[in-house]
Order: C-alpha cells, then structure tokens, then sequence
C-alpha cells in the first residue's frame, strides 16, 4: 500500500500523457477524413445551386420572349453574375445561359406568325 497515492501507481506517471496523445491522435485522423468530404459536399450543393438557377432564369427568359418582350443582358443573384444571349434563328428563337464553364441553352418554336 505505501506504492499507492490515490488510484494511481507511482510506476504510472507517463500514461496520462500517452492516454492524451492517443486520443488526440485518433481524433486529429477523424477531422482529416471529415474536413475533405464536408468541403466537396459544399461544392457539390453549389453546383447544384448553381444550375438550379440557371434553369430558373431560363425559364423566365422564355416567359419573356413568350410574351414578345426583350430578354435581360446579365442576370445576379447570390454574388454570381450570369450572361444571357437570345438566340434567333428563321424559325426559332432561345435563349442561352452561361455562367464560368457552364452553358445551357433552349431553343422553342417561334410565337410568330409565318405567311407563305
């Protein structure tokens, strides 16, 4: 009993300071592993947000040529700039949407009326 101070041993003074490694260690390896997946997961949600809106202004785009009014030039919203082009061919007006590397486009049938 006289090798006894509390619980502890005094042939046990190092093993607090290993425990704590240990444990920093292994959690210092789960923040390695999570950190990576969170940040790719953010990027995916704003690519996603991203062509959420261009379709959305697409869609009000269209609305507009429907309607035989002009088509916005540049479009922003949530800090991103986007580039609108109407396109016009003989039979077909669209518009395309671009915004960095991304573009997407439709094209409809032409409101107006053709005479032969």
């Amino acid at each position: 009993m006289a090798g006894i101070i509390g619980n502890k041993k005094l042939n046990q003074k190092g093993y607090l300071l290993i425990e704590s490694l240990v444990a920093f260690s292994i959690l210092s390896l789960c923040m390695a592993i999570y950190i990576p997946f969170i940040v790719s997961m953010l990027k995916k949600v704003d690519a996603e947000k991203t062509a959420v809106e261009m379709y959305r202004i697409q869609y009000e785009q269209v609305q507009k040529i429907e309607q035989l009014q002009t088509t916005d030039n540049t479009w922003r919203t949530g800090g991103k700039v986007f580039t609108i082009e109407q396109i016009t061919t003989t039979a077909q007006k669209g518009v395309r949407i671009k915004h960095e590397k991304e573009e997407i486009s439709i094209e409809i049938l032409s409101f107006q009326k053709v005479n032969p």
